[in-house]
């Protein structure tokens, strides 16, 4: 919650069970029992603190000058989704473009899992035709990862690319499978079909990163 607070996010109202640090001192507070608190929470532990926010305004701005940006392609499990966001900001890439179908990043679990990233990072969602004519639009290039493409510490990163992760169960849509270059990690399929998606995104993010120049 400190990290929303530094961002400049300004909550609506805090719940809190204790005396809160000097830090929440500006924002409006509410005490309540800790029986209410389990009640308005979806944690079996929670904590002594709940803070509300307004759901941002998302804007395609910042992204035209973005060097990479991530695309989730209908990734579903909020958890995978929390993990990519707290990745990518690890790895320095605060750009998050959604396609339509991925789950939705304000929900609980992925806040829960992404670990304040949402606090730094830049999410739009847009169906898969509007993001690929912005894309067309801004001259931005797909990298889709696929088991059938370039290996990862071969590829040719360049500046304006957007690194696609897909569905878990069907990977990339065969629109943006024909549009980009395509990227994978070497690994031994005929014992183990395909990593998770958040592992796979934390490679490539990785690799992408370990390419940069100083």
């Amino acid at each position: 919650m400190t990290d929303f607070l530094s961002a400049g996010f300004r909550p609506e109202n805090i719940y809190a069970t204790t005396e809160l640090p000097q830090v929440f001192s500006k924002a409006p507070c509410t005490f309540i029992s800790e029986v209410e608190m389990k009640r308005i929470t979806f944690l079996e532990t929670p904590s002594p603190v709940l803070a509300v926010f307004s759901i941002p305004e998302s804007s395609l701005a910042s992204f035209r000058d973005a060097p990479l940006i991530l695309v989730l392609d209908r990734v579903q499990d909020p958890g995978n989704v929390g993990t990519l966001l707290r990745t990518a900001l690890w790895y320095g890439v605060e750009h998050i473009a959604l396609v339509v179908g991925t789950a939705d990043v304000w929900s609980p679990k992925v806040v829960q899992s992404s670990m304040s990233a949402l606090a730094h990072v830049h999410v739009v969602a847009l169906s898969e035709e509007e993001w690929l004519d912005w894309a067309n639009v801004h001259g931005k290039s797909w990298v889709v990862a696929d088991m059938n493409g370039t290996p990862a510490r071969e590829f040719d990163w360049q500046p304006g690319q957007m690194l696609v992760l897909g569905n878990e169960g069907g990977g990339a849509s065969d629109a943006l499978k024909e549009c980009g270059q395509k990227i994978t990690l070497p690994g031994d399929a005929s014992k183990m079909e395909s990593l998770n998606v958040a592992v796979s995104g934390a490679t490539l993010l990785y690799e992408y990163a370990l390419s940069e120049k100083p």
